[in-house]
């Protein structure tokens, strides 16, 4: 892959996207008890750090991420990203209450994103006969920015990664709205993209 990939490489690489965040989504919504969850469509795109904060509502926007790097012939991170007051309402949907500690919010949260995860890489796992798991999620909460600079650096250093994003929205009361990001690591996306044959 040059340093810009190409629209037949992005297009391939939203196909991936399309299937594996399909399958996180489809998991999600088993999750919150069967409710429609919608997706938009993905996109691929090489983004530096700061473009990539733009992509979850800007620098200083309060989120809160589950982390997950990728574990087989992939090398990259995984992150499910919810505004703060959209993961409330998630929590509050996945333990049936408003009340519970926070220990038990976040544990719902970590065991959430590690299924949405499983569910995306085994999806791309099929489609390019490769082994991907996800590590053991670490939740973040802060401002978007500070949380995608760590990511960048871990997958990129300080230059441009390419990411698979996607947006889902939940149907009903309350509604939940968040992200899906594959931030993958530059040789990643070279050997992904020889895997597909483009």
């Amino acid at each position: 892959m040059s340093p810009q990939p190409s629209d037949i490489q992005l297009d391939a690489l939203r196909e991936v996207a399309n299937i594996g965040c399909g399958h996180a989504v489809s998991a999600l919504a088993r999750l919150v008890g069967g409710r429609t969850v919608n997706l938009s469509v993905p996109r691929a795109v090489l983004a530096a750090a700061s473009e990539l904060a733009g992509l979850l509502g800007g620098s200083d926007a309060p989120v809160v991420a589950a982390r997950l790097g990728m574990q087989g012939q992939l090398q990259g991170v995984l992150l499910l990203v919810l505004p703060q007051e959209d993961s409330t309402a998630l929590e509050a949907l996945l333990l049936r209450r408003h009340d519970a500690p926070l220990e038990e919010r976040e544990s719902a949260l970590s065991e959430t994103a590690n299924i949405v995860a499983s569910a995306c890489l085994s999806a791309i796992g099929t489609l390019t006969g490769w082994r991907l798991l996800p590590s053991v999620p670490v939740l973040v909460r802060g401002a978007a920015g500070a949380v995608v600079a760590g990511v960048v650096k871990e997958a990129q250093g300080d230059d441009r990664v390419v990411v698979l994003e996607t947006r889902f929205s939940s149907v009903g009361a309350p509604a939940v709205s968040g992200q899906v990001l594959l931030v993958l690591e530059r040789e990643s996306s070279r050997a992904l993209l020889a895997r597909l044959g483009v």
